[in-house]
């Protein structure tokens, strides 16, 4: 697996380097500094399997650096955002101009191997507090009484979810196995099963990688995400 890894930062170059070689094997890392050198590598080669962009290097122009590296990667190469701090709108944004996922930099070890797994085997990945506001009560807004915490509305599928289910679902955003939501929740595994039977039943979906499909794809639509 070859990865470019593009980040003004030499330090969380350095560290992630590290990690996906600890989570990865055959893992080799292509790292740059700025956006350009970046393009530089996919010029020469464009064989990378993941490109990670950070967010706020120099040469991105916020999402227009996004763009440029879209239009010269191949089909089979996803691009990931990254950023330390982020907004909702930031995540949304890029999601809509074609990025594979956006993951925070306050992700560590095996939660961003997670991460990396989800969007390599073609899913999205968005951080799970975007789907943990789910839980925080009503969105304000000019709909804030038709809509449920997350944007969900309450005449779909979302609304029948009840709240630890949307705790579950959050954690299943991250790839996280049944026995790490489990411990995380402070419940048993086999618990966790009857959870995940529940949201695939009232989402109408019939695994992991649909029920947050369905959940991005319904927050998008009300404009939360």
């Amino acid at each position: 697996m070859r990865i470019l890894l593009a980040d003004d930062h030499d330090l969380v170059r350095e560290a992630l380097s590290l990690l996906f070689q600890q989570y990865f094997e055959d893992c080799e890392v292509v790292e740059a500094g700025a956006l350009d050198p970046a393009l530089d590598h996919i010029a020469a080669t464009n064989d990378f399997d993941l490109v990670l962009l950070d967010l706020r290097m120099p040469g991105m122009n916020g999402l227009e650096g996004l763009k440029r590296t879209l239009q010269k990667v191949t089909e089979t190469t996803a691009v990931v955002l990254l950023s330390g701090a982020y907004r909702s709108e930031d995540v949304r944004h890029a999601i809509e101009a074609g990025a594979q996922g956006f993951i925070p930099k306050t992700l560590r070890g095996q939660a961003l191997a997670n991460a990396i797994q989800l969007v390599l085997a073609g899913e999205k990945y968005l951080p799970s507090s975007i789907l943990n506001d789910m839980t925080d009560g009503i969105v304000g807004g000019p709909d804030r009484e038709k809509r449920m915490a997350g944007g969900f509305g309450v005449e779909g599928d979302f609304a029948r979810l009840t709240p630890r289910e949307r705790e579950v679902l959050a954690l299943l955003s991250e790839g996280r196995p049944n026995k790490d939501i489990a411990r995380h929740l402070d419940l048993r595994e086999i618990t966790v099963k009857y959870h995940l039977k529940n949201i695939y039943r009232k989402l109408n979906v019939s695994n992991r990688a649909q029920a947050v499909k369905t959940a991005l794809e319904d927050m998008a639509r009300s404009g939360t995400l």
